[in-house]
């Protein structure tokens, strides 16, 4: 694959490497927080998604074994033989994707508000969402102002992250149109699985079916905390989850 380069911070020299991974939109700033508190136990790398932050966009639309790939290619970079991985939204689709291909090269993962499952829809949401793409197909089909009436969809039914995509939507579209559940089910690694109950982009209901799908997962969902509960005074109470979670591991994970 081509190189791209990567924006990263470490945190912390002690430990056992950890690697964390932020969501769509996002950039490494958005964990430093978390990782601060992380690295006092653990040697913290925080990474730039490609096409985010400070690095290099991918040269073609990427799906997320693209991505894994980069970031399996980041643990070669740096030496590091296993990682823990703590990911967010998109970057938990990575992890569970980085898991699955590579899985030598990670110990545990902490996946909070991870996406990655088709969301469950009731009768009438699925009617309108077949609907919209009925729509889209025929505008897409129209000899008169096609361009314009794709145009007016998108900025009438497109997503919030598909609107602000830019140079991404390709990717983009790739992502969120993947269904990792079939990766999951083959997934044996310790999975801690931290899920804010008021979430509405990754409903509560995904955590579950998530640790359904996992061989050996923990779920813990947490009242009144939506798909960023890891920002502000959230950062405390995620890492403090995180390192009982890290504390838990068999002792011979550490020599390995």
């Amino acid at each position: 694959m081509a190189q791209v380069e990567l924006n990263s911070i470490q945190l912390g020299n002690n430990g056992h490497p950890l690697v964390m991974l932020h969501g769509w939109g996002q950039n490494l700033q958005s964990l430093q927080p978390m990782g601060e508190l992380l690295a006092t136990r653990s040697q913290v790398h925080i990474i730039d998604l490609p096409g985010f932050g400070k690095s290099a966009p991918p040269p073609e639309d990427w799906d997320t074994a693209q991505y894994a790939d980069r970031i399996h290619q980041y643990l070669d970079e740096r030496g590091i033989e296993r990682a823990d991985l703590v990911a967010h939204s998109v970057g938990g689709r990575i992890s569970i994707r980085l898991a699955h291909k590579y899985p030598e090269r990670v110990r545990s993962m902490t996946l909070i508000n991870a996406a990655g499952l088709k969301r469950q829809r009731t009768f009438q949401q699925s009617l309108r969402s077949q609907w919209i793409a009925t729509i889209r197909n025929t505008f897409k089909i129209s000899p008169l102002y096609r361009d314009e009436l794709l145009t007016w969809h998108s900025q009438t039914y497109g997503s919030r992250d598909y609107l602000n995509a830019g140079a991404l939507k390709g990717t983009f579209i790739k992502v969120v149109n993947e269904d990792l559940t079939e990766l999951a089910q083959q997934i044996s690694l310790p999975v801690l699985l931290l899920w804010g109950e008021a979430d509405t982009e990754t409903p509560v209901e995904m955590g579950h079916r998530y640790h359904s799908l996992f061989a050996n997962s923990e779920l813990i969902t947490i009242p009144n905390r939506d798909h960023f509960m890891f920002q502000a005074e959230g950062a405390h109470l995620c890492s403090y989850y995180v390192d009982k979670f890290l504390d838990r591991l068999p002792v011979k994970e550490l020599s390995r």
